[in-house]
């Protein structure tokens, strides 16, 4: 059906080939905006698979914005995508070659933080870290008394390639690949290398401060543009201008956990071919989309023009301070160059240690392990905010990640001090802390709560702390 097909070998799931399948088909044109899918029942039946799967294939898609769905009608392809052309055999047989290659802080904690961004540390695979680092402290030799590579280890981005490409669909070559001390090293370094060739930067508002503080002390022009529940609003642009760069969450958009939609992507990368200019992802946690699979990142629709941003601070340690950049071909040599001026090495033995790590599984493991432990918190801290707040609040943030953004309906609760909550036992953020002058109206206001690093018990408690000083100040 549809001349789709399930590979009962693959490692692949079969969610994950039938989302790769049908999303290629939309892009090519082959499905036609418009079209009407058949019922999940009968392509369950034709595929010999569980209909849910089907119905998680359509909601995946449907949340990419490839799909949408009409009461009473059914699922359609999404109106108004751009297609390009199919991919030529000679690329999928490469594709083809490719594939076949291969918490918690103290419940009597006086103050509940609903800080974000911390992973929980508690569930760290401490062991096999230790064994990783000792084998990678055992290896080392003269050989390696140099610096090394400036780009990083060979066998980390040898390890990186495989698993962004297993795990995300991502096709790059090792020199593509740069290791950075976390992702504010590998903005800046950005931010630096490409200042002779652009002054201003699209930025998304509300944002993470850091990047937006790097931008500014390169001299850097910041423009702002307002998030929606569509995440960047790209809409309110008619092009990029000449000298302007983009920096884009797009698979799960900080603070308002918002997703860039297909028609979004389509239109940012169009601008940035036109305006032969880049645009710069922090993919920081899409890792933890908790419903579904992994959106596919933008890197996969423009690697000439995408500069993809990678960390593990989220998905290990923050401690760690590694991280990693995707370099378009045409710029490699120009970041290498920049890199080395700056002396930007990061530790050979983590690295290595690292590489280990991730060839040997570990990783992955434990980022599925986390998953399951991530979402049973965000629908627990869900359930509970919807209890103690019911339609004068909206909880949003696309399902993915360690954090949530609480809307309030009701303009009281908005109006609250929460930057004063101390005293009531528990601290957050507010939208307020990441926004920047703009003279548009921002949607996405609120109040942001990270969960990664909270037990249930504390994110029982804090609820109730929340809901008091709610009370207390009405």
């Amino acid at each position: 059906m549809y001349g789709i097909s399930i590979d009962r070998q693959s490692s692949q799931s079969a969610t994950r080939q039938l989302c790769d399948q049908l999303r290629a088909m939309i892009q090519a044109g082959r499905l036609e905006a418009g079209t009407r899918l058949l019922p999940t029942r009968v392509l369950a039946k034709e595929w010999g698979i569980a209909r849910n799967v089907v119905v998680e294939v359509y909601e995946q898609l449907t949340a990419e914005g490839y799909l949408e769905g009409r009461v009473g009608s059914g699922t359609y392809v999404a109106e108004g995508l751009v297609v390009s052309a199919a991919p030529s055999a000679e690329s999928r047989l490469e594709l083809a070659k490719r594939e076949d290659g291969k918490s918690n802080a103290s419940p009597q904690t006086s103050v509940i933080d609903f800080a974000t961004g911390i992973p929980d540390q508690t569930l760290f695979p401490a062991s096999a870290w230790a064994r990783a680092l000792k084998a990678a402290g055992e290896a080392i030799n003269e050989e390696h008394s140099s610096y090394g590579d400036i780009r990083g280890d060979q066998a980390l981005r040898s390890a990186l390639r495989d698993y962004l490409f297993r795990a995300k669909g991502i096709q790059c070559s090792e020199d593509q690949i740069f290791v950075v001390s976390g992702t504010t090293e590998g903005v800046s370094l950005l931010a630096q290398s490409l200042s002779s060739r652009f002054h201003s930067i699209y930025i998304e508002n509300p944002t993470i401060g850091f990047t937006r503080d790097i931008f500014q002390q390169q001299r850097y022009n910041l423009v702002p543009v307002e998030v929606d529940r569509n995440g960047m609003n790209v809409d309110r642009l008619s092009r990029f201008a000449s000298g302007h760069l983009a920096l884009i969450t797009p698979s799960h958009q900080f603070p308002t956990g918002s997703l860039l939609s297909i028609k979004r992507r389509q239109k940012a990368i169009h601008m940035a071919e036109e305006a032969d200019t880049y645009l710069i992802e922090d993919d920081y946690d899409s890792e933890f989309r908790l419903r579904g699979i992994p959106v596919p990142p933008m890197h996969t629709l423009s690697p000439a023009r995408v500069i993809y941003a990678g960390t593990f601070s989220k998905t290990l340690m923050p401690s760690l301070r590694t991280g990693f950049l995707i370099i378009p071909a045409g710029l490699t040599r120009h970041i290498a160059d920049m890199k080395e001026r700056l002396n930007l090495y990061t530790p050979l033995v983590l690295q290595k240690a690292l590489a280990r790590f991730i060839a040997d599984g570990q990783f992955e493991r434990h980022v599925l392990a986390m998953k399951k432990v991530y979402k049973k918190r965000r629908m627990l801290l869900k359930d509970r905010l919807y209890d103690a707040f019911g339609s004068h609040i909206s909880v949003l943030g696309d399902e993915a990640g360690m954090h949530v953004l609480v809307q309030f309906t009701d303009a009281r609760l908005a109006q609250l001090p929460w930057k004063e909550t101390a005293d009531y036992g528990f601290l957050v953020e507010t939208t307020d802390d990441y926004q920047l002058p703009s003279p548009f109206p921002v949607e996405t206001k609120g109040i942001v709560l990270g969960y990664g690093n909270l037990t249930e018990q504390q994110i029982e408690e804090g609820v109730q702390r929340i809901r008091a000083f709610a009370a207390s100040i009405e």
